[in-house]
């Protein structure tokens, strides 16, 4: 027994059974609770949420029963690191199952809740933990409908209003993937607030509260209590005092099956507390379902009974659903060690992993902090806060206030003009992007992305610096020279001016509908009937409501793994050889030819290597004169080498996607279908980590290069051609999952360091691609915009929750 843990802390009815509980205790100290308490608690964690050993879970469960018996009464103020220990079925027969002397009915405990929730979310820190925060008693009052025993305990020192913490899972599964957007919709949650002024939160949000958040990391928040000292009303607890969290109250809009849930809280030890989930079986709501009904005042109509214990003495049939603790933040390090809770632990990126020191090898790690990477850390933004408030900052405001501009091909009128006072270009496209999904969810018609198409007519191209991707002022963002070397066809090339930019995602558009309607409208003006109900159809100009918009905002972007752009230096050699379209491109590279052979999903691009073997183009490429005297490494003349090193140096980069970690669930899948997909080499890894949004996977390769007349008409008016930097993935030897060897992506600088896409794709995919044709028989369109950030401009994306993976 300690100053913690001692039977005196629950009121037996007897000395025998204070005596039977004071052995239980000590005989848990004993075997249990010597050395480090943390690690104890973690293979508690790790037994309760492993399926295979079931056989152990009723003694670990009597265990943590005892200790919360015996905790002390104890009060809990500001943020806690939550862990979720363990969740039992409700027991709806178990006063059946106690005529048969048996604590326990054989449905309750086939334990499936705790089996599902093993399957899924026991150990990827779905859940991160509570805050609790002053509430004045007036909110007290209208939250509990004037409740008088909750007035009457009511304290200014004791009473708390509250909220729980939630992040995304680390390498989440589909399941996994969809929790937290789930969650968000379902229970209201919210965005971590930065500082005092956000709103919406029951309690009072203190600055020294805030900065001991820093150690959690969560991104949304949301689950809202009212926690107080009280009595457990789980019968088996006698009484026993705890520190009480209801979410039942009707009036704190409680969801399924926190509508159920009453939280009860004990110290076990310095900074350590035990909660039990406590849910009622009886007497209760499955939510609220809101409405408006004419000539009705009442808008909120429960399904079930309401919570409401002031009325009568209602029995709700309270049973222990599982157990939980709360960690205070002081001993997060503790709390995310190896051996206690390291799937809590911050990721990179994540508050808590710089203000802890996991940004830094461990002392005696023979990791090698690259100096390059080092630089690049110390000349960002080192902290959300710094980016939240930017607009104290001369350069920051400079930098997201500043747009980079040229004369557009068309009469654009000057573009400056979409930003409004106080107001940065990444948030003036955030509200343009609102804008657009409204007036297109109906309307799938490009007149609602005019906006957009101004800033990228008046955006200017990126260019190609002796073999770097450069843009305006710094003109990179983390380029770096990799001290391994990569491996390509057969010999080993240096890993130069790598560089990636972060990927955000604005609108996107069925470009098809667009060939389609150009299609119909050349028919018809060839032909001299002109049914009248197909020319008031036209006049409208009604496209249909924009699916891909709508599903990429409701899902896509929760599920879809994409994550930005990198760029690095091509040789003469690799960049020869991916814009190859000889005819005998087997004898020339029959590894590579296999590759794509082997993969189903890049037949596009292996069914061009026979096209070309079939000589199904009769003209010649523009590069064709500089590959006939053979591949570079078989035959290929001085001077044609002469030219691609050239070409290579001032034009050209290759290119990958980026991907995070959500596409690690489907791993397998991507390896057998992208023939370019890996991880990033170590240096790379070390390099992103460092970063606010770190990648695991390249693939789905390009070819970036510089200065080229854009594909769509759009941007051009008449001689006035838009110069712009484009991704090339069509060639045969890039290869790819289908339909990326569709696409033809254009890019312009608006902004140092931000960046506008045109995701462009040819819609007649019939048409077999061949750099001798003219662009225009494939009928490019647009089907949508995106952005490249730096870090700086990704921050700023993350600090005000635009387009980024969570609701």
């Amino acid at each position: 027994m300690n100053e913690y843990l001692n039977s005196r802390n629950f009121p037996c009815a007897s000395e025998k059974e204070e005596k039977r509980l004071a052995e239980e205790l000590e005989s848990v100290l004993v075997e249990d609770c010597q050395g480090n308490l943390f690690h104890r608690l973690g293979k508690y964690q790790r037994i309760l949420s492993d399926n295979r050993q079931r056989n152990l879970w009723e003694g670990i469960f009597k265990r943590l029963n005892t200790l919360f018996m015996c905790g002390r009464n104890a009060l809990l103020d500001g943020p806690m690191i939550g862990v979720s220990l363990a969740i039992r079925d409700s027991d709806y027969f178990r006063s059946t199952a106690r005529l048969f002397g048996r604590d326990r009915s054989a449905i309750a405990a086939l334990e499936m809740m705790a089996t599902c929730w093993n399957e899924t979310f026991a150990n990827t820190g779905i859940w991160m933990g509570k805050t609790f925060e002053p509430v004045s008693r007036e909110v007290a009052a209208s939250r509990t409908e004037n409740d008088p025993e909750t007035l009457e305990q009511y304290s200014p020192a004791t009473t708390r209003g509250g909220r729980n913490f939630f992040r995304n899972p680390p390498n989440a599964n589909l399941l996994q993937s969809l929790g937290l957007p789930v969650l968000t919709n379902l229970w209201r949650l919210r965005s971590r607030p930065l500082d005092r002024s956000a709103a919406g939160f029951l309690g009072e949000l203190l600055p020294e509260n805030l900065e001991k958040e820093k150690n959690i990391p969560y991104t949304m928040t949301g689950g809202l209590f009212l926690a107080q000292p009280g009595i457990s009303v789980v019968p088996e607890m006698k009484g026993k005092a705890v520190y009480q969290l209801n979410y039942r109250w009707p009036a704190l809009d409680p969801v399924y099956p926190m509508t159920r849930l009453v939280d009860e809280l004990v110290q076990i030890a310095p900074g350590i507390y035990l909660g039990q989930l406590v849910m009622a079986t009886r007497h209760y709501s499955l939510g609220a379902f809101r409405t408006t009904v004419p000539g009705l005042e009442q808008s909120r109509w429960e399904i079930g009974e309401p919570y409401s214990p002031g009325q009568t003495k209602i029995d709700y049939g309270y049973q222990n659903n599982g157990f939980f603790l709360m960690i205070d933040p002081l001993f997060a390090r503790e709390a995310y060690d190896d051996e206690a809770f390291p799937d809590l632990r911050p990721r990179p990126g994540e508050s808590g992993y710089r203000e802890l020191g996991y940004d830094q090898p461990p002392a005696g790690s023979s990791t090698v902090v690259l100096p390059g990477i080092n630089s690049i850390r110390a000349g960002s933004p080192e902290s959300p806060e710094e980016i939240l408030y930017w607009q104290g900052n001369d350069v920051l405001r400079r930098k997201f206030t500043t747009f980079c501009l040229e004369p557009s091909t068309r009469e654009d009128g000057d573009v400056r003009e979409l930003l409004r006072e106080g107001e940065s270009i990444l948030e003036m496209l955030a509200r343009i992007q609102k804008e657009i999904a409204a007036q297109s969810r109906l309307d799938d018609s490009l007149r609602h992305f005019e906006k957009l198409n101004r800033l990228f007519r008046s955006g200017i191209a990126p260019h190609v610096s002796h073999g770097k991707f450069q843009g305006q002022g710094k003109g990179f963002n983390a380029r770096f020279d990799a001290p391994e070397t990569l491996l390509w066809y057969g010999q080993e090339e240096p890993c130069r001016s790598f560089d990636y930019y972060h990927g955000a995602t604005l609108n996107l558009h069925l470009g098809f509908g667009d060939t389609l309607r150009q299609g119909i409208v050349e028919k018809l003006e060839s032909s001299s009937l002109f049914p009248s109900g197909l020319a008031c159809l036209l006049a409208k100009d009604l496209r249909g409501p924009n699916v891909l918009d709508a599903v990429w905002a409701s899902i896509g972007r929760f599920i879809f793994p994409w994550a930005g752009k990198s760029f690095e230096r091509i040789s003469g050699r690799k960049l020869s050889m991916l814009l190859d379209e000889s005819s005998d491109l087997e004898e020339r590279y029959p590894e590579r030819v296999a590759e794509l052979r082997n993969h189903p999903a890049s037949w596009p691009h292996y069914d061009l290597v026979k096209k070309n073997r079939n000589r199904f183009w009769t003209g010649e490429g523009p590069y064709a004169r500089y590959l006939k005297s053979g591949s570079w490494d078989s035959g290929m003349t001085e001077e044609d080498k002469a030219f691609w090193n050239r070409e290579a140096e001032n034009s050209w980069v290759f290119g990958n996607n980026i991907q995070d970690s959500r596409i690690l669930a489907a791993d397998q899948g991507m390896r057998m279908l992208d023939m370019n997909y890996s991880p990033p080499i170590p240096s790379i890894q070390q390099l992103t980590d460092s970063g606010p949004s770190p990648f695991v996977r390249q693939g789905y390769i390009f070819l970036g290069v510089a200065d080229r007349e854009s594909i769509l008409p759009m941007n051009n008016d008449g001689e006035k051609k838009k110069r712009v930097f484009q991704f090339h993935y069509r060639y045969p030897l890039i290869g790819g999952p289908a339909p990326i060897g569709l696409c033809l992506d254009e890019l312009v600088e608006i902004a140092e360091g931000l960046f506008l896409g045109q995701l462009i794709y040819s819609t007649v995919p019939q048409i077999p691609f061949h750099s001798s044709v003219d662009p225009a028989e494939y009928k490019y369109q647009l089907f949508g915009y995106f952005l490249l950030l730096d870090n700086a401009w990704e921050r700023h994306r993350q600090a005000i929750g635009f387009d980024i993976n969570r609701p």
